[in-house]
């Protein structure tokens, strides 16, 4: 299934996770700010990533 970004998508105002912090704490606050926008699965799965960097890409 395919799903846009948001129109109006903008850069979520937190720190990417790169694997060495707590990911449930990650996890959280990414659910927490991504909402205020959109509660659509597909167009988390398509945000999720771009809350990472480094080693916790792959």
């Amino acid at each position: 299934m395919q799903s846009a970004l948001l129109d109006h998508w903008k850069s979520l105002p937190l720190d990417k996770y790169d694997g060495t912090t707590d990911p449930d704490e990650h996890v959280d606050v990414f659910l927490t700010q991504v909402t205020l926008s959109t509660t659509d699965d597909a167009a988390l799965c398509r945000i999720f990533p771009t809350s990472l960097k480094g080693r916790a890409l792959s």
